[in-house]
């Protein structure tokens, strides 16, 4: 019955008929099973990104079966998920990044569509620009657009910056920057912080803007407005970096290292490296060896990788190749390319060195053995 109600409605119309049969809980596992499903869903995914995420092509063979077993078995838990609790929007969209994962991008799409249905705001951003660019979905420009419009009324902040990012130049909406700012500006007056950084970020392309310009001006404010009023880590970071590099704002170590300590005073594991870059920027190593270290022992995959190098070419610490590999390793099953790279860089200069040594060690049997044979001649 409901799917003959659906299939007499439009889109718009049918999204909200699925918000009001989000309502509803369906039978079968008890509510607590199905919100443990939808975690363990959750958890396995972000795990199983991370690692396809640093899955060099050139990996071992043992390796790349490593990562297809997880991804497998993400599958597995995220489809007992979604049969668990099949109106919850998360849950479809967890699911669909399993198949994607699995290479099954129709399956995936059509549990984005649906989670979209359901009125789930990021699937229908989603959606929208599956069906703005025509891609996996039939074009419709019309619908992308009404999705959008509908996304920006929801109360989900994150799906509705990424709407309205959808309305500047390139995006599926019908071009508006205006619209952009407005509903930016709108969410930066009630103190968004990520609204106050994506707008110095993607309005005002602080990363291309002029030093000295009124864009830089206003994209600088925002971001110290963001890392002021909201601890946001994002704007702390980029802060930390501005000053490191001096280029858009005067060259401060010292307030670099204030943005970054105060990044890490928020959890961001990731400012441990900042400050780790901050002070080989210096040419303090020992320093920076020290603060990549805390990084690594917090399980960012960047100061693992960051870490291995110091240890791979004995800077500010004792060389010790077999540390910068196992520094490298969690690294990269933490997601980090970097890390990825520099094992792969280390593997193959393993693989060199081996041949190397083997075509050393054949050259002088070979050599060995004539001296041998003509030796034997010269006695016969």
């Amino acid at each position: 019955m409901v799917a003959q109600i659906r299939s007499s409605l439009g889109f718009g119309a049918r999204l909200a008929l699925g918000a009001v049969l989000l309502g509803f809980a369906t039978l079968g596992a008890p509510a607590h099973a199905a919100s443990d499903l939808a975690k363990e869903c959750t958890a396995s995914l972000e795990q199983t990104r991370l690692w396809i995420r640093a899955t060099d092509p050139q990996a071992p063979e043992d390796e790349k079966a490593t990562v297809r077993a997880a991804v497998e078995k993400t599958n597995e838990i995220c489809t007992a998920a979604r049969e668990a609790s099949p109106k919850d929007g998360k849950v479809l969209v967890d699911a669909a990044y399993a198949l994607f994962a699995m290479g099954d991008t129709p399956a995936g799409v059509k549990l984005i569509e649906k989670a979209a249905e359901a009125g789930h705001p990021p699937a229908m951003v989603m959606t929208a620009r599956y069906m703005g660019v025509g891609d996996h979905l039939e074009k419709d420009s019309e619908g992308a657009w009404m999705m959008l419009i509908q996304t920006l009324k929801s109360d989900h902040p994150s799906s509705r910056i990424q709407a309205a990012l959808e309305f500047l130049p390139g995006g599926v909406g019908p071009e508006s920057p205006k619209r952009t700012r407005k509903v930016l500006k709108e969410m930066i007056d009630a103190g968004n912080g990520e609204a106050m950084v994506t707008y110095a970020m993607k309005v005002l392309g602080l990363q291309k803007a002029e030093a000295g310009s009124d864009e830089a001006k206003e994209g600088i404010a925002l971001l110290e407005r963001a890392a002021t009023e909201t601890k946001d880590g994002t704007a702390l970071i980029y802060l930390s970096l501005l000053h490191n590099q001096g280029t858009m704002v005067e060259r401060s170590e010292a307030k670099a290292k204030e943005y970054a300590q105060a990044a890490i005073d928020v959890g961001i594991n990731r400012a441990y490296a900042t400050m780790g870059q901050i002070h080989q920027n210096q040419g303090d190593y020992e320093a920076a060896f020290k603060w990549f270290k805390q990084g690594a022992e917090a399980g960012d995959g960047f100061s693992q990788a960051m870490l291995g190098f110091l240890y791979s070419g004995g800077f500010g610490v004792d060389e010790d190749l077999d540390k910068a590999v196992e520094w490298w390793t969690k690294g990269r099953w933490n997601g980090d390319r970097l890390a990825a790279s520099y094992l792969q860089v280390h593997r193959e200069g393993q693989q060199a060195k081996a041949e190397w040594e083997k075509k050393h060690a054949e050259d002088a049997k070979a050599k060995a053995d004539k001296a041998a044979e003509e030796k034997a001649k010269k006695s016969e």
